[in-house]
């Protein structure tokens, strides 16, 4: 296993999630959890922004400490950089675009499928849900083509793609 190739995939994975979370649905992501969590009553999210809006999440009881919980994500990535590198020296795919294919499937079969279940079993909020499948669809392309870019010749078996 190319430790560099892991290591960038995971770095990258670790940036899409500040990207989907931290920037594009901060706001929407946060007023969600609030109300998922019953501190604010459904359809109440909207009123809180800004600073508020992130003193109220971090007041989540249980919430995690942001360092630690910031390390573990970058953890969590690393695990998924990890197994999308296996799975693709498994697979062996010929090309980019099959080593996306590869990360689409491991998506659909390991990561949508999981995410589910909060939704069926613990009545987790579906813009969560749809948050939480678009950060991890972006994660695996993005840690896999990285893996490809810069493994692919030993992906491939030293096979000319």
């Amino acid at each position: 296993m190319n430790l560099v190739a892991v290591l960038a995939a995971a770095i990258a994975m670790y940036f899409v999630g500040f990207v989907i979370y931290g920037l594009v649905f901060q706001e929407v992501w946060s007023q969600q959890t609030l109300e998922n969590h019953g501190i604010l009553a459904p359809g109440e999210g909207a009123n809180l922004t800004g600073q508020d809006l992130a003193n109220a999440v971090m007041g989540i009881p249980g919430a995690m400490e942001m360092a630690p919980a910031m390390s573990l994500g970058f953890v969590i990535s690393l695990a998924a950089a990890i197994g999308i590198a296996v799975m693709l020296r498994m697979t062996r795919p010929r090309s980019l675009a099959a080593a996306l294919g590869t990360a689409a499937i491991l998506w659909v079969g390991f990561a949508a499928s999981t995410l589910a279940y909060n939704v069926v079993y613990s009545s987790e909020s579906r813009i969560i849900f749809g948050i939480d499948l678009l950060h991890l669809f972006i994660g695996y392309l993005t840690g896999a083509a990285v893996i490809y870019i810069i493994d692919g010749k030993a992906i491939r078996g030293g096979v000319p793609g």
